[in-house]
């Protein structure tokens, strides 16, 4: 039982070195959200601690996704994705998918005669793995959440070139969510083998397969450094320590702001010009050493007996009591010979050269006056604007108003010229209307007059023939015959 404690004894701390020598890379996946899987080696330390300075580098490869293109829903091998298809066309879309491969260049992985792999060890750099993003045709940059962003973060120093495998495939798991080594057939891949550096500009690309298939598929990618990372390799970490300093993009060198120096950039530059006098927390003072005066610090006091002895010559309204001069308030110095300039102002004799953004005697008022456009000043904290603009900040174009007005004026003028032709063609449509249905009267009226006219004529003529063989048979009665002619006529007429 002893010896066996002694051996746990001296294995276990053996052990323990043993791990803490060789610690284990650790990898995870995690959703960013209910639409992202990420894959990540090494989780990132907090950019605001400690173990942000210890890492050598650290920035992220993002692809932006712009359009897919499978016109007849088709897999790499040019059958459907789902379901078989009626008079050569697929009944149903692809579920489509995409994953993406970062890693360094490799021979023995570019061969082109090496079939594709999606062994995830091999994504040296990194890699990640969308959920179902839609059918046969998308447009990324309309979809929601932002998934057309793929971000893969890296923790080494970038060297430039870089391998990207994109294999674009179809889900054939049965609940429509993918995951690492799910059911999958693959629809397109794309392989780009290129040397980009951080901070760049995006670079395009697209593929077309003009074959059977007949897929395209474009998108665009760059490198850029995380937060507080700089350089061409993602390896040089700035962090200002002050207000007063900036981090330069391209190198990560802290850069002072204009009037600051110091490892810090918290230590204030005095004027040029300041003799013998010093600055504090405030650039180009000039605060005079002991025995010095004037606005540069150049004049030497005179001997204090000799002062006690001699009554100062105050200036600037100041007053002598008490073998001392009471200075006014906005005035300070033995003789009271020095303005007092506030808000970064320097004091220049008798008046203060105040800083951009105040004004004042003594630089005490700061300009509250908005940032004027088109060329507009600032006077009295308000915007005078050129003759061709108006408003609070100068933003409004009284010519782009006349513009407009005149574009208003003119719809109204084609409208009311619309209606008016309008109006008059319905008014002759009615006044064709009404001449058609006149005329149409006008020959009913014609018809009818000329078929009573036939009738008169007709009863006249029977009337004639009646007549005179009444009178041939009996003459005493023709004058009555006559009379009962000339009352049918009327008759009729009527």
């Amino acid at each position: 039982m002893r010896l066996m404690m002694i051996l746990i004894g001296v294995f276990v701390p053996f052990s323990e070195d043993k791990t803490r020598r060789r610690p284990a890379i650790i990898r995870r996946g995690y959703f960013l959200n209910r639409h992202h899987y990420s894959y990540d080696k090494i989780t990132p330390p907090r950019p605001d601690t400690a173990a942000a300075a210890l890492c050598l580098s650290s920035g992220k490869f993002e692809i932006e996704l712009e359009r897919l293109i499978n016109r007849k829903g088709l897999n790499i091998n040019g059958t459907c994705c789902n379901g078989p298809d009626r008079f050569f066309t697929c009944v149903q879309s692809c579920k489509t998918f995409i994953r993406f491969c970062l890693r360094n260049q490799n021979p023995n992985l570019d061969n082109i005669n090496r079939p594709l792999t999606f062994n995830n060890d091999e994504c040296t750099y990194s890699f990640d793995e969308t959920p179902i993003l839609g059918g046969n045709n998308i447009d990324f940059a309309r979809l929601p959440y932002r998934v057309n962003l793929i971000v893969l973060p890296f923790k080494f120093s970038w060297m430039g070139d870089f391998v990207l495998q994109i294999n674009i495939f179809n889900d054939r798991t049965y609940d429509g969510q993918p995951h690492l080594g799910s059911a999958r057939e693959l629809i397109m891949s794309t392989t780009i083998r290129s040397v980009i550096y951080p901070n760049s500009s995006w670079h395009h690309s697209q593929t077309i397969d003009s074959s059977l298939t007949s897929h395209e598929f474009s998108f665009r990618y760059r490198v850029s450094c995380s937060t507080n990372f700089y350089g061409s390799q993602c390896s040089r970490f700035c962090s200002p320590l002050s207000s007063h300093s900036r981090c330069d993009p391209h190198t990560g060198d802290i850069i002072c702001q204009q009037g600051w120096t110091g490892m810090d950039c918290n230590k204030a530059i005095c004027r040029q010009d300041c003799q013998h006098g010093h600055c504090l927390n405030q650039p180009g003072q000039c605060l005079c050493h002991h025995g010095w005066t004037g606005s540069h610090c150049e004049t030497p006091i005179k001997p204090l007996m000799k002062i006690i002895n001699e009554k100062l010559q105050c200036q600037n309204n100041g007053k002598y009591i008490e073998s001392k001069c009471e200075c006014p308030s906005d005035f300070q110095g033995l003789l009271c010979d020095e303005r007092i300039c506030v808000n970064g102002g320097l004091s220049s004799s008798d008046k203060c050269i105040c800083p951009p953004g105040y004004q004042g005697k003594q630089c005490e008022i700061e300009i509250k006056c908005p940032i004027c456009r088109n060329n507009g000043r600032c006077e009295d904290n308000k915007c005078v604007c050129p003759k061709e603009f108006i408003g609070q900040y100068c933003e409004i174009d009284i010519r782009l108003i006349q513009k407009k007005e005149r574009k208003i004026l003119s719809m109204e003028l084609i409208i009311l010229l619309l209606f008016i032709v309008i109006f008059l063609s319905i008014l002759m449509i009615v006044t064709c209307l009404f001449y058609k249905y006149y005329n149409q009267r006008q020959k009913q009226l014609k018809q009818i007059q000329q078929i009573s006219f036939e009738k008169i004529w007709t009863i006249e003529n029977s009337s004639k023939n009646i007549f005179q063989e009444s009178n041939e048979k009996n003459p005493e009665k023709k004058d009555i015959n006559t009379k009962l002619k000339q009352t049918d006529v009327q008759a009729s007429l009527v």
